[in-house]
């Protein structure tokens, strides 16, 4: 079963990887990064933000490209890729559960009233034989998936989405702006999911006792959502965020609505990042070992509020810097 599913996120990568790539900055050197005195004032802004204790968190945000998948970085040095490997399931916050592979996974949230799933890997098969059994896996009924959201339009996000329509039914929730992308995208013959819900900038979804806030954040994709979830730790309650277009503004509109969405993060006091895809924000792999192995001890996930404000602040200082040294060079 490995090699099959192997083989088909390869031939999808071969066949959607231009539009993986998605809205960025483009052609940006490393020489015109560096020789952008406006860009690199911020960049010396962010630097000062991050120390003593973010300064490695500093490093992967402030570059001329910005944060990219390890895979991606691999590929672009003419490394061999990692094989990809199934993840046991596992559980980062008492609510939150990662499932998934090493380059990309999906992510359940439980409530008092059913589970929201959070992108659903690369096609139905995956679906099929890697999510589900994962929540199973992990306890959780899929039965009880009441809705899905897709964090924005590429199909490592969306793939599984129309095995999990057929089966079990929930609500689907994406921008209207990537529903319109993912329908406009040439697709080489993959199934796309029945359009349902668009979501709208600032709307929230609220199953049982938990509130999700949902921010549209254009820039990786047209419509790129950015989340607030209602997690918990130890029983305490905090506040998670995941931006799913990551820090992407190529554009003065979209560096608008980052700025939006990261001031509601801080206003909410949020205390941790998420992503669907491991590594791009540092070693979340290990960390994610630590929580299977070591279920008890601090959560490496957590930065706290004051902590992750300032990572916050320093995520835009970089992403202002690219867009910059963009303009300039265009």
């Amino acid at each position: 079963m490995r090699k099959t599913l192997l083989a088909t996120f390869l031939l999808a990568a071969c066949a959607g990887f231009a539009q993986q790539r998605g809205q960025q900055p483009a052609g940006l050197t490393e020489k015109q990064w560096l020789e952008s005195k406006e860009a690199q004032a911020h960049v010396t802004k962010a630097m000062a933000r991050a120390k003593p204790d973010l300064l490695t968190e500093a490093g992967n945000l402030c570059s001329a490209r910005g944060p990219q998948r390890p895979a991606v970085l691999r590929q672009e040095a003419g490394l061999p890729p990692v094989p990809r490997q199934t993840l046991e399931p596992t559980k980062i916050f008492d609510n939150l559960y990662y499932i998934g592979f090493n380059d990309v996974g999906a992510w359940a949230i439980t409530t008092s009233q059913g589970i929201i799933v959070i992108d659903t890997l690369n096609t139905p098969e995956e679906a099929e034989k890697i999510l589900i059994p994962g929540m199973e896996k992990a306890g959780l009924d899929p039965k009880q998936i009441k809705y899905v959201i897709i964090g924005h339009g590429h199909f490592d996000h969306f793939g599984g989405t129309p095995y999990l329509q057929r089966t079990y039914k929930p609500k689907v929730l994406m921008s209207g702006q990537d529903w319109d992308f993912i329908a406009a995208s040439p697709q080489r013959n993959r199934e796309l999911p029945m359009r349902d819900v668009a979501v709208t900038d600032g709307q929230t979804l609220t199953l049982g006792d938990t509130t999700l806030t949902m921010m549209i954040t254009p820039g990786h994709t047209p419509g790129s959502i950015a989340i607030l979830i209602p997690v918990k730790d130890g029983g305490k309650q905090y506040t998670a965020f995941m931006p799913s277009g990551g820090f992407a503004a190529p554009d003065r509109q979209s560096l608008a609505a980052l700025e939006r969405a990261l001031d509601v993060a801080k206003k909410q006091k949020a205390v941790a990042l998420l992503s669907g895809h491991p590594g791009i924000y540092g070693d979340t792999l290990t960390m994610m070992e630590t929580r299977r192995k070591n279920p008890g001890a601090p959560n490496p996930f957590l930065y706290g509020d004051a902590r992750f404000a300032r990572y916050l602040d320093i995520a835009h200082e970089c992403t202002v810097a690219r867009l910059i040294a963009t303009e300039q060079n265009k």
